[in-house]
């Protein structure tokens, strides 16, 4: 277990290392001291450690007292005592002392599992918010060239050069690349209420706008690891769990100890000694085991179904991976044979195309770097959902 943590954190380490600016570590840092979910998982994770731990001692001792009054009255009172402690067969208490271990070794692992979901939300909304600030750029950049043309187009309108009608396309390409920007600015306020939420309160502004480098992943390497990740080995200590339960179910069905003192005594005599009892089983517990037998074989069916379903999820979400790896590279390759807007600005300008033809070509032009910049978020945020099995 503790050669595992510490795997995870080096490579969770060397991820951060590479493929992390500074500025996303300072999220990273303020997500798990001051994440909400996370401070209430940590202290859940502390509670059932605490409850875990107690459970495993006999029970109180018995002291009884008794008091009786003689009749007739020469032959006295008559004073009993008796002290006496009950306790489970020994096995009970071995069993209860390995389940105490396996239920702390879980709570950490429901903690961990918390963990990585909430670093893998944090991190996907930094790739969103970098997202947004590339679209806001463009969309500024893009506003900018329109609001020049449609100066443009206003002047060729006054010499009688354009109609009408190219004016109002130059009116209707501005006015919808500004109803565009006004959403992404709504956006950008609604990513940075997520992360606000996230940090617990704790503002960070991210002003990138280049996303971090893709990591290679492994498809082998990523498989084993989620084998022996913490979902796989919450599972494992489940089964683990209720295997020891059956056998402490066993051990409880074994007859109970009782020991004690006992004292009776009369005004004029008084007997003492010691009292040793055990009990029968016959009618206490008598389904126990059959039910704690029936759980365990129900989560070694868990453990299967949850290794299989989560092998063929993360091999779809691979799959997925290397197709927005491909379409990004052809995205990339078409978008650098093709014409930018600044050649077709001075295209436009020399008359070599018309207004109408500027317009279409621009916004073709346009949407595919946004449909680029979208892949690339789409990619980067699926791998940050395949790498939290590291966070």
């Amino acid at each position: 277990m503790k050669r595992k943590f510490i795997f995870t954190l080096t490579l969770a380490l060397l991820i951060q290392s590479f493929a992390w600016t500074q500025e996303a570590d300072s999220l990273m840092k303020l997500v798990l001291d001051n994440n909400r979910s996370l401070l209430v998982a940590r202290e859940a994770s502390r509670t059932a450690i605490l409850r875990a731990g107690s459970g495993n001692t006999p029970p109180d001792p018995e002291f009884e007292l008794g008091y009786l009054f003689g009749n007739p009255d020469q032959i006295g009172n008559k004073v009993n005592i008796l002290v006496r402690q009950q306790i489970d067969f020994p096995t009970a208490y071995a069993h209860r002392s390995k389940l105490k271990k396996i239920r702390r070794t879980r709570a950490e692992l429901e903690y961990l599992l918390v963990r990585q979901e909430v670093l893998s939300e944090a991190r996907q909304l930094r790739i969103r918010q970098i997202h947004l600030n590339q679209l806001s750029r463009l969309l500024n950049q893009r506003l900018q060239q329109a609001l020049l043309i449609r100066s443009d187009v206003a002047e060729m309108l006054e010499a009688g050069e354009v109609g009408l009608l190219q004016y109002n396309q130059a009116n209707l390409m501005v006015a919808s690349i500004e109803s565009e920007f006004e959403e992404v600015q709504s956006d950008l306020e609604n990513n940075r209420l997520a992360l606000l939420e996230m940090t617990g309160g704790q503002d960070l502004e991210i002003r990138d706008t280049l996303f971090p480098e893709p990591i290679l992943i492994r498809e082998d390497s990523l498989l084993a690891d989620y084998r022996g990740g913490p979902g796989a080995q919450l599972h494992q200590e489940d089964r683990n769990e209720k295997e020891r339960e059956t056998s402490l179910a066993r051990s409880e069905h074994l007859p109970k100890i009782s020991a004690g003192y006992f004292s009776e005594a009369i005004p004029s005599e008084a007997f003492r000694g010691f009292t040793v009892g055990i009990s029968v089983p016959l009618w206490e517990n008598t389904q126990t085991v059959k039910t704690a037998r029936s759980a365990l074989i129900q989560s070694e069916a868990k453990l299967d179904q949850y290794l299989y379903e989560q092998e063929s999820i993360i091999r779809q979400k691979l799959n997925q991976l290397n197709n927005l790896h491909r379409r990004v590279e052809k995205l990339e390759e078409a978008l650098g044979s093709t014409n930018s807007l600044n050649l077709l600005t001075s295209s436009m300008e020399s008359g070599e195309i018309s207004l109408s033809e500027y317009f279409y070509n621009s916004e073709f032009y346009f949407r595919n770097q946004q449909l680029l910049l979208r892949y690339k978020m789409e990619l980067l945020s699926l791998e940050a959902d395949l790498l939290k099995i590291y966070y």
